[in-house]
């Protein structure tokens, strides 16, 4: 059996779908986070279902990829019944795409979600008339929790057909000439023909194309000309007004209001973070706080998990090496490419846990849709679509997901624009190196540098996005319309699920495409093997295009070499600076195996844990200092950050983390951009993603050598 989950965005389609099915689908509360359709397996009852949750939608209207997706799933999969999830607290909006999906006349059953919140407002409905008045079963769900699911599903395996919506007497005359007009393409009809006749006399292209006929198009053309010198407005109007009408009369029967003596808190909230005034300073502090708390949480579970993985798992892992009379390159291969290289991404994993633990809390409680809203005005002022800004922000945790995001714009122009821009926002993996690079030359002010990286790549993106759009991306800019949910307290498992699907696809590039990447690089920098680096054939050839990036401040070939394997991914960026610089400190590694007794070390790193865990809570909430601090103290430096302060200064250092946060994004990125839109904007995203760091790095360190910076 072949169930469809349909709804408007941020109904809480997928919790109803994660409590009946148990699968991890991302539960989000804002709107288009559901691109694709996502679908489970199960067994109720004794019968086996197939529950595929559909994109958001508003309408069955074809006007963007979601509802492309949504329709053409309907018409063509035909499911055995439909679950029209509804916000209980928004009956008039959500019930407009309820009269579309009656229109396909397909057993239904409609879930009342978010009960819990109609009845905290006050409201009251009478459901039995309801139910009488659209003709199917309407069972009130809390999603969240679970309650009433059991009994949607259980009502949805004897679904009811619904009842049709009739318009005036003009246009069902209209309906029903049309009905017999297409009786002669009866092949062509997927569905109920009184649909397909509604939706021809809206002037729906998409359907219109379906039939292929040019006789077709020229009837239904003169029919809606017709219509239209009646109304005196566009046929789709007519109908959408009247489905308005039907909803309201339906609710006027059945809906209780409660007294509207008090602002609700979603209002008095909104009412300052979307002031014009106040929203985006309120925008952009909120980020500074995310970042300011990533960093101080961090730090201490930073450098315990350095420690735990040099100092523990590295010292024994070598200890074993040794006693079994390991050879000198599988010691090597093991210790610098593995440990040394992925160990120093793997390090990292604290940092990203909290940006991600930050982000989810604005994502679920509502306030990500805000951020999109707060642009939108900056958005549109210089060409670009408000809603472009909603995949940007995704960016900022990863950029794959944010290519897929563009799926939510209606126009493909505006697609492939944002698309291009896509990769100047700062995504998680490259924060390992910002922390490595601010932690050498900012100790004092590092949450204002890494925080000024963000606000040069939104700047970048802004500008290059400018340029694109008044050059080859000429059109029309779209206004954002978009959903704002309320504000909820999210759940500490909504939280969780989207802290481990992001930390998740971490670990598991770690553990794969980064283990293999940082091996093979091993061995093109130990070809010839036993060479000192600078004898390497990789040395040698990245010294051959160091002068490239002389004009930047980084022209030694060492920092230019880690540039090339972090097309792969950018966190291999700081593994790779970890191998090449590792032969100076190797003599490291021999004095920390010195010292063998295991109990004692795992001693050491339990309360190292604990040490950090203090830390942590006292580096967020202890102080009320402007600057995270991730102190290199003098005693914990090593062979990087020694060699890093020889061959940087600030100045360079920035420029070179100005150049890492606009080059080429990593593989996945580029794969993400190839099969969304093929060869061609893929080619002009690395083109632009290699040009513009260049530029923008030369500019700033240029400049600030002409001020003294240097």
């Amino acid at each position: 059996m072949l169930v469809a989950v349909v709804g408007n965005p941020n109904v809480g389609k997928t919790a109803i779908l994660n409590k009946v099915a148990g699968q991890n689908l991302k539960v989000g509360n804002w709107a288009g986070v559901t691109v694709e359709k996502k679908e489970a397996v199960i067994e109720f009852n004794g019968t086996k279902i197939r529950l595929v949750d559909l994109p958001g939608i508003y309408s069955l209207s074809p006007y963007s990829m979601e509802e492309n997706i949504a329709r053409d799933f309907l018409i063509e999969e035909k499911p055995d019944f439909i679950v029209n999830v509804i916000d209980s607290t928004n009956l008039e909006r959500n019930l407009y795409l309820t009269t579309q999906l009656m229109e396909l006349e397909i057993p239904m059953v409609i879930a009342l979600n978010m009960w819990d919140e109609f009845e905290k407002k006050g409201y009251d409905i009478d459901l039995e008339l309801f139910r009488e008045l659209l003709g199917i079963d309407v069972i009130p769900t809390v999603g969240r929790n679970g309650k009433g699911v059991d009994e949607l599903f259980k009502t949805g395996m004897n679904a009811k057909v619904p009842g049709v919506i009739r318009y005036n007497r003009k246009v069902e005359t209209y309906i029903q000439d049309s009905i017999d007009y297409l009786s002669s393409y009866e092949d062509k009809l997927d569905v109920d023909p009184r649909w397909y006749a509604i939706k021809l006399l809206e002037g729906d292209n998409h359907t219109l194309e379906r039939f292929e006929s040019e006789k077709l198009v020229k009837h239904f053309d003169k029919r809606r000309e017709e219509l239209k010198n009646y109304f005196k407005e566009d046929v789709e109007s007519v109908i959408s007004d009247q489905r308005y009408g039907h909803i309201s009369g339906i609710l006027k029967e059945i809906l209780t209001l409660p007294p509207m003596d008090k602002k609700e808190l979603t209002d008095k909230i909104d009412s300052v973070v979307l002031n014009r005034i106040l929203g985006l300073p309120i925008f952009f502090g909120l980020i500074y706080l995310v970042f300011k708390f990533t960093f101080e949480g961090s730090a201490p579970f930073i450098t315990w998990i350095e420690g735990f993985i040099n100092n523990f798992i590295g010292k024994w892992i070598l200890i074993g090496l040794e006693s079994i009379s390991s050879p000198d390159w599988f010691t090597s291969i093991v210790n610098e490419g593995i440990i040394g290289g992925v160990g120093s991404v793997l390090v990292f994993i604290p940092l990203l846990f909290f940006l991600f633990l930050f982000l989810a809390i604005l994502e679920e409680s509502g306030y990500m849709s805000r951020a999109a809203f707060v642009m939108d005005r900056i958005m549109r002022s210089i060409g670009l679509p408000g809603k472009a800004f909603v995949p940007l922000l995704i960016g900022f945790g990863c950029n794959v997901p944010a290519i897929y995001a563009t799926r939510t714009l209606e126009n493909d122009t505006d697609r492939k624009l944002t698309a291009l821009i896509i990769p100047f926002m700062s995504c998680g993996a490259r924060l390992p190196v910002y922390i490595l690079f601010t932690a050498v030359f900012f100790r004092t002010n590092q949450t204002n540098i890494i925080f000024s990286l963000y606000l040069l790549g939104i700047a970048t993106a802004v500008l290059i996005g400018y340029l694109l759009r008044k050059t080859i991306f000429k059109g029309k800019e779209h206004q954002l319309i978009m959903e704002l949910p309320p504000y909820r307290i999210p759940s500490l498992k909504m939280i969780w699920d989207s802290i481990w699907m992001r930390l998740r696809e971490f670990v598991k590039k770690a553990g794969t495409v980064i283990l293999a990447a940082m091996i093979l690089l091993w061995v093109v920098m130990n070809i010839p093997y036993g060479a000192k680096t600078e004898d390497t054939a990789y040395y040698k050839v990245s010294k051959t295009i160091t002068p490239i990036y002389k004009p930047l401040g980084f022209g030694e070939p060492k920092p230019v070499a880690a540039l090339i394997p972090g097309m792969i991914a950018k966190e291999i960026v700081v593994g790779s600076l970890g191998q090449l610089y590792k032969a100076e400190g190797s003599s490291e590694d021999r004095d920390k195996i010195r010292e063998r007794n295991i109990l004692k070390d795992a001693g050491k790193q339990v309360v190292g844990f604990k040490d950090a865990f203090f830390e942590s809570i006292e580096g967020m909430f202890g102080g009320l200092s402007m600057g995270a601090t991730f102190s290199v103290q003098e005693h914990e430096e090593t062979a990087l950050t020694r060699k890093l302060r020889d061959e940087f200064t600030p100045l360079s250092a920035y420029s070179y983390m100005v150049y890492i946060l606009l080059f080429i994004p990593c593989v996945v990125v580029m794969g993400a951009i190839y099969q969304e839109f093929g060869p061609r904007i893929l080619m002009m995203s690395i083109g632009l993603t290699l040009v513009a760091p260049w530029i923008v790095s030369f500019i700033i360190y240029n400049f600030g050598l002409l001020f003294g910076l240097g």
